[in-house]
């Protein structure tokens, strides 16, 4: 790397004031993979793991940051990013994150200054900076440091205990705002209503964001795993549910809604997702995910496909119904196109959308740390990935703030919801010990 940058540095230096370059090289015979080192986390800010396609980038650092007003906000900014590789390397990427729908402000993005990407066999580390007065002979030891302790990573340390728990509310005020939704379920004002729980809890010790990303990544290994800044401390979450997934022209978005539990026992198991499929109650919930996200891809694509029947997602506590609803976007569409027409779902939600919203605020849900925003990456040939914040905690020092929510339908159950919640936030829960 520190050959390429001495190498690069007059094309670099000819970039416009205000301009993105990038620098990729591929760091050769080098694999890099935190789990071929126990014990050791990289030394990142940020982290996004996706295992179907069994790649990884690392971020540190940033090179630009902006508040999306529109959309397209980026574009321009993408249209102009210089990028200097071989040509045989990932495109450079930039993080962003989008509010939860009950709280109106602009989405975030990010270009990180440092970014190792790896895919299966091989590594790359991309430097970025946007061209402004300083010199890139003056970048360039930063961009080295970065690189090497991010590479180099750091000792694990253990994970910390519980000391105390603060639930949001008791089962008493849970079941009567259960009661009042299916009210008015009944009384036509909504169809579905996603109402959720928040616990914070303190910790024995500061927890790390990073290793505990680690952790969720072993636990879950078919989730997105992701950790990523927000708000003074780290969101860390397991997301079985990408919103959106975008290669080319082709846009890949999953209805998630309709849970059962897991058993230990195959038997019971396959008894769960049998009951599960054939519940009218889970399966009208889902139809309203599914159906609304069709809608949505159809806004901005030529053709949209789903399957006639739901599949079941299995994860380490709980499966769910699951539909894959895949689109070829019209020419012009981008990825946060896409996401800015199907977020919020109905899974986090409700719908109709504008109803449920008011229902919501009426009902002064207030959820923070990011829960059921949208977080994802998108590089700079406008490919990228989005996934909601739903099996998360938002990480400050020796806090912790977890959410969950359950779908409410008309003939919901409150201690049925509220144990479904509680099988959701032991996904999180069992990244700690007790003390």
């Amino acid at each position: 790397m520190e050959r390429a940058i001495q190498a690069s540095q007059g094309a670099i230096q000819a970039v416009p004031p205000g301009r993105l370059v990038s620098l990729t090289v591929t760091l050769p015979g080098v694999a890099i993979n935190a789990d071929h080192r126990p014990g050791i986390t990289l030394g990142s800010d940020c982290r996004w793991l996706t295992p179907d396609e069994d790649h990884a980038l690392y971020g540190t650092g940033e090179a630009l940051r902006l508040a999306l007003s529109e959309p397209d906000g980026f574009e321009a900014h993408r249209a102009a990013w210089t990028v200097l590789d071989d040509g045989t390397g990932p495109a450079p990427v930039a993080f962003w994150a989008v509010p939860p729908a009950l709280e109106p402000s602009p989405p975030t993005l990010w270009v990180p200054r440092v970014l190792l990407w790896r895919h299966t066999e091989r590594t790359t580390l991309t430097v970025s900076l946007r061209r402004d007065a300083t010199p890139v002979a003056e970048m360039a030891p930063r961009w080295l440091a970065d690189a090497r302790a991010l590479v180099a990573g750091y000792t694990r340390r253990g994970l910390p205990s519980i000391a105390a728990r603060a639930p949001g509310c008791s089962i008493g005020s849970w079941t009567d705002r259960v009661r009042r939704t299916t009210d008015a379920i009944a009384a036509g004002r909504i169809a579905k209503a996603v109402l959720a729980r928040r616990l914070r809890i303190d910790l024995t010790e500061a927890a790390d964001p990073q290793g505990l990303a680690d952790r969720l990544a072993d636990l879950h290994p078919s989730c997105c795993t992701f950790a990523l800044p927000h708000g003074g401390g780290h969101v860390v979450a397991a997301s079985p549910e990408r919103l959106a997934v975008k290669r080319g022209a082709r846009v890949v978005s999953t209805a998630l809604a309709g849970t059962a539990p897991r058993h230990t026992s195959s038997e019971a198991d396959a008894r769960a997702a049998a009951d599960l499929l054939a519940s009218p109650k889970e399966r009208r919930e889902h139809a309203i995910v599914a159906d609304a996200i069709a809608e949505a891809l159809g806004e901005v694509c030529e053709t949209v496909e789903r399957p006639d029947m739901p599949g079941i997602m299995r994860l380490r506590q709980v499966q769910h119904l699951w539909t894959p609803v895949t689109g070829r976007l019209r020419p012009g569409a981008g990825l946060l196109d896409v996401v800015t027409r199907l977020h919020p779902t109905p899974a986090v939600v409700g719908w109709p959308r504008q109803a449920a919203l008011e229902w919501l605020r009426m009902m002064n849900e207030d959820r923070d740390g990011l829960y059921t925003g949208v977080a994802g990456w998108i590089d700079h040939n406008g490919d990228g990935e989005a996934a909601m914040v739903l099996r998360s905690a938002f990480i400050d020092d020796r806090s912790a703030v977890l959410w969950a929510g359950a779908g409410i339908m008309a003939e919901s159950d409150p201690i049925h919801e509220w144990a479904e919640i509680d099988m959701k936030l032991s996904t999180m829960l069992n990244l700690f010990g007790e003390p």
